[in-house]
């Protein structure tokens, strides 16, 4: 850097004084591209889509009772807070869907008992790893007695992304997009439920449970569209507080 009096090349040496020119860029200069980039920071922080409000409580695990429906995923029908049947999915720790011995539940009032993750009113449940984290109720209890019955809606056409459900409703931040295909198509591969979720033009989110025709596990022709942007054109169902759309993988258009 030259010297702005004497036009010679100002050099650092460390053992002698910091030059004119140097010290003045140390001043000034180096305080102004340190702010710019903290406002830039800033900016490119705002501009980032909200990883939502999805949460995991990991502590003392909760006890919840109602009645087991064991396919295609398992599902527990609870007694919500309005009183009405809330549909909680069950999945195990880590990339795996519901307990393999849910079937010999299935149709009967259970106790289940693991660390919910929850958002916008809908809850998951990862039930805790030892023998008798879901095992059959021993009284009666409150809540339903059976589970509600499945009401056709129709067919409908929709937009929205596929999402595994326990790492969107807060295993994982941001749990849904690009940055998560690998994720959410690992998870949904082990038997986590996919989810379609769908916005309204605020912005709220709908969620609706992904089933093959006939009932079954979504088919893994439908995984290469997990986390893009789709439309997506099958049956609905209602069951209890749960939307259920059975989908055949032709019936996926990615937008």
């Amino acid at each position: 850097m030259p010297d702005r009096e004497t036009g010679a090349d100002e050099l650092y040496v460390g053992y002698l004084p910091v030059p004119k020119g140097q010290r003045r860029f140390l001043r000034l200069g180096l305080p102004l591209v340190l702010w710019v980039a903290c406002g830039a920071t800033f900016l490119w922080a705002r501009s980032q889509h909200s990883p939502g409000t999805g949460a995991w409580d990991q502590g003392q695990p909760m006890r919840l009772m109602g009645v087991l429906v064991a396919a295609p995923y398992p599902m527990l029908f609870a007694q919500g807070p309005d009183g009405h049947a809330e549909c909680v999915l069950l999945v195990e720790v880590g990339k795996h869907g519901g307990r393999h011995d849910a079937a010999v539940l299935d149709g009967r009032r259970v106790a289940a008992s693991g660390w919910p993750l929850h958002r916008d009113g809908r809850r998951i449940l990862e039930l805790e790893p030892q023998d008798g984290a879901l095992s059959a109720a021993s009284d009666a209890g409150e809540g339903p007695v059976a589970p509600p019955a499945r009401v056709r809606v129709g067919t409908v056409t929709l937009r929205g992304e596929i999402m595994d459900s326990k790492c969107f409703l807060g295993a994982m931040k941001p749990g849904e997009g690009k940055t998560h295909k690998e994720c959410a198509t690992l998870c949904i591969r082990g038997g986590i439920p996919p989810m379609l979720v769908t916005r309204d033009a605020a912005g709220n989110a709908t969620y609706t449970l992904l089933e093959s025709p006939g009932g079954g596990r979504l088919d893994e022709e439908a995984h290469a569209y997990i986390a893009d942007p789709v439309e997506v054109r099958g049956e609905l169902f209602q069951q209890g507080d749960m939307r259920i759309l059975e989908l055949d993988a032709k019936a996926i258009r990615r937008l």
